[in-house]
């Protein structure tokens, strides 16, 4: 069947859907279905109606089949297009994936070699100082003694803490050499009963140092009160030089707790008695002494907290005396200074508060913690 043409222009005929009329697709002219066109110039003539059922029939049709198809294949490719256009997203979303994946694998590496190389180094640091260092400071003191430098090898043991047996070596250097010790050192010189068990006889006393001159010579006190016993026996107004706890400790008791080579040790010095300066009482003259008590300046500037003043008592000691924590053992014990008048003297009490007004001198209850200057060969 011939396509019909429009007049106009040539171009092909389309028929609308109302059925009167068919319009050119291309200039838009109308043709009424009255008409009909002359296939071969593309010319209409008036007919009839009827005379062009069959081909209106066949061009609205042909126009239909062509629309539907024209429809069909736009579906086609926008279905095309739109499966292309995810097929495009899907790969865009696959290659991110990927990227960051790979992102993520390579800062877990970098994160993990950084951690590894952390850990290597504290490893090395960790191996330098606990072992490394120790062994070789350990094997410095070993010389040292093979040296006969045994202030030096005890020092380096004793700063070796745990390492090896260092701290067994550093006690043993001390008892054997106690000229070594460093000021905090305990020492131990002579021997007093202490346990309180006369039958297995006396015990080591142990000093702590508190100085310590470039000379060597050291001044040590009791760890523990030894003793109880008044400061005078008579409520008379006393100072330092003439108390008989002063007498005592310079005869009776270096007697007592030393042998004559230990004796030979504890060293005579000049005790300043400087006076009470919260009450203004006079301490009495300086004295020479080898054991004496230290004073309130001495006591403050050796232990300066209250805590550092807290003093045990032995069991021998605490027998005798009742100043003192039935628990802790802690005791108060007596300094050679003056209290606020002469016939009292100042102690330490039991908390290690410094009780400068004193307590009367007669008082039995408070004990002794002796201190010396000594020079060990």
């Amino acid at each position: 069947m011939s396509m019909l043409k429009c007049e106009m222009c040539g171009g092909t005929l389309v028929w609308e859907d109302n059925g009167g009329y068919a319009v050119c697709e291309y200039c838009g002219t109308r043709i009424a279905t009255n008409q009909t066109v002359n296939s071969s110039n593309g010319t209409t003539n008036d007919t009839q109606p009827t005379d062009n059922v069959a081909q209106i029939n066949a061009l609205r049709i042909e126009n239909e089949k062509r629309k539907s198809e024209e429809a069909k294949a736009r579906a086609q490719q926008a279905r095309l297009e739109a499966e292309s256009q995810q097929l495009e997203r899907e790969r865009l979303a696959e290659k991110k994936r990927i990227e960051r994946s790979r992102r993520s694998k390579e800062r877990r590496k970098k994160l993990l070699t950084v951690f590894l190389t952390i850990s290597a180094i504290f490893a090395l640091g960790v191996l330098v100082v606990t072992v490394i260092i120790p062994s070789v400071k350990y094997s410095s003191a070993v010389k040292a003694v093979e040296e006969q430098r045994y202030e030096d090898a005890y020092l380096t043991f004793k700063s070796l803490y745990k390492f090896k047996d260092s701290q067994a070596q550093a006690s043993s250097l001390l008892k054997q050499y106690p000229s070594i010790a460093q000021v905090g050192d305990i020492i131990c010189l002579g021997e007093y009963e202490q346990d309180n068990n006369f039958s297995n006889g006396k015990e080591e006393i142990e000093w702590k140092v508190l100085e310590k001159d470039q000379n060597g010579k050291m001044l040590v006190v009791s760890k523990y009160a030894l003793d109880c016993r008044s400061y005078h026996s008579s409520p008379n107004k006393i100072t330092w030089e003439n108390s008989e706890i002063r007498s005592w400790l310079n005869n009776e008791f270096i007697s007592t707790a030393f042998t004559s080579s230990e004796s030979a040790s504890i060293k005579t010095v000049t005790n300043e008695n400087p006076q009470n300066t919260d009450y203004n009482v006079d301490g009495g003259n300086s004295t020479k002494d080898r054991v004496f008590l230290l004073s309130i300046d001495e006591a403050k500037r050796y232990f300066p907290k209250n805590l550092d003043r807290l003093c045990t008592a032995t069991s021998y000691a605490a027998s005798k005396g009742t100043e003192l924590d039935s628990i802790t053992h802690y005791c108060r014990w007596w300094l050679r200074s003056p209290g606020s008048t002469q016939y009292t003297a100042s102690s330490v009490k039991i908390d290690g508060f410094i009780l400068q007004m004193g307590t009367p001198v007669s008082m039995d209850k408070s004990f002794v913690r002796p201190a010396m200057w000594i020079e060990l060969k």
